[in-house]
C-alpha cells in the first residue's frame, strides 16, 4: 500500500472530502493526485495533515508498514459470514484472533462488533447487556469525533439510546455531514441507515415532529444503486407517518417480492 492509498483509506474512514482532508496544507488538486499516486507528498506536509486531523503519526506509519508486509484480514466480513451461517465456533475463533491484536481503536471496534454478534444478535436477546451498552457508548463518543467505525456502530446500536439522546446525536451527525452526496458510497449507506433507524425509533416513541430532517437528508443522498433500499425505506416510513395504508402495503409488497419478506415483517404496519 502506498502513502496515497493509505491517506485515501484514512480519509474515507473519517468521512472527509478531499478538500477537508487537504485542510489548506496542500491544494485539493495536488492532494487528489497524491491519493492517485501521481504526486508525492513531502514529510512535513504529510505530518501536518495527520496532525490537523488528530491522526496518530506512529499508528499511521505502522499501518503503512504492516499493510505492505502482510495482507490485512477483513474481520468484519469474517464476522458477517460466520453470523449468516450461525456458526458460533467460528465466531469464537475470530474473537480469539481479535483479542490477540495489538491494542488500538480498530481492535476495540472489532471486539465490540464480535460481542454484539455473540451476545445479542446470535442469541436474539431482547436487550443489550448494560456493560456492553456502556462500552458501545464510550466507543461512539471517544475523542468527540465521528468516523466510519463509530458511525457504523452507532447505526447498529441505536436502541442503546433514549429518544432525547438520539435526537441530539442524529442532528449533530447530519450537521457534520451536510453534503452527503460528496461522501463515499459506504459512508452514505451508513448515514442513510442511521436516518432509517432513527425514523423507526420516532415511530416507536410517537414523535412525528422529529422526522422532517432525516427524511430530507435521505433525499440528499446520491442515486447510487447501493442506496436504493434506503430510498425505498424512506418512502415507506413517510407513508407510515402520513397514515397512508395503501402506500405502505404497496411498498411492503414490493420489498417482499424482492426477497425481503422477513425484513418487512419487522417494519411498522398500518391497518386499512
Amino acid at each position: 500500500m502506498t502513502i496515497g492509498e493509505l491517506l485515501k483509506q484514512t480519509r474515507q474512514s473519517l468521512g472527509l472530502t478531499q478538500t477537508e482532508m487537504a485542510a489548506g496544507i496542500v491544494s485539493t488538486s495536488y492532494y487528489s493526485k497524491v491519493e492517485r499516486n501521481i504526486h508525492q507528498i513531502s514529510a512535513d506536509e504529510l505530518i501536518a495533515i495527520l496532525n490537523r486531523h488528530h491522526i496518530d503519526n506512529a499508528s499511521f506509519f505502522a499501518h503503512l508498514s504492516s499493510s505492505n508486509s502482510q495482507k490485512k484480514r477483513d474481520f468484519i466480513k469474517e464476522i458477517g459470514d460466520a453470523y449468516e451461517k450461525k456458526d458460533k465456533q467460528t465466531l469464537l475463533a475470530i474473537k480469539k484472533d481479535i483479542d490477540q491484536l495489538p491494542d488500538s481503536k480498530q481492535k476495540k471496534y472489532y471486539q465490540l462488533q464480535i460481542e454484539l454478534v455473540l451476545n445479542v444478535y446470535l442469541t436474539k436477546a431482547d436487550d443489550i447487556p448494560d456493560e456492553l451498552k456502556n462500552d458501545l457508548k464510550k466507543f461512539v463518543f471517544q475523542d468527540n469525533n465521528w468516523n466510519e467505525n463509530s458511525l457504523q456502530l452507532f447505526r447498529e446500536t441505536i436502541r442503546v439510546y433514549d429518544i432525547d439522546e438520539l435526537t441530539f446525536l442524529v442532528n449533530a451527525i447530519l450537521v457534520k455531514y451536510q453534503q452527503p452526496a460528496e461522501l463515499p458510497i459506504k459512508t452514505q449507506e451508513i448515514l442513510g441507515g442511521i436516518c432509517i433507524n432513527f425514523l423507526d425509533k420516532c415511530y416507536e416513541h410517537n414523535t412525528p415532529e422529529l422526522i422532517k430532517q432525516p427524511l430530507q437528508y435521505i433525499s440528499k443522498l446520491s442515486n447510487a444503486s447501493e442506496l436504493l433500499l434506503v430510498k425505498i425505506l424512506k418512502n415507506y416510513y413517510q407513508a407510515v407517518f402520513n397514515k397512508n395504508a395503501d402506500e405502505v402495503k404497496d411498498i411492503g409488497g414490493l420489498l417482499e417480492k424482492a426477497g425481503w419478506k422477513d425484513f418487512v415483517s419487522v417494519l411498522p404496519h398500518l391497518s386499512n
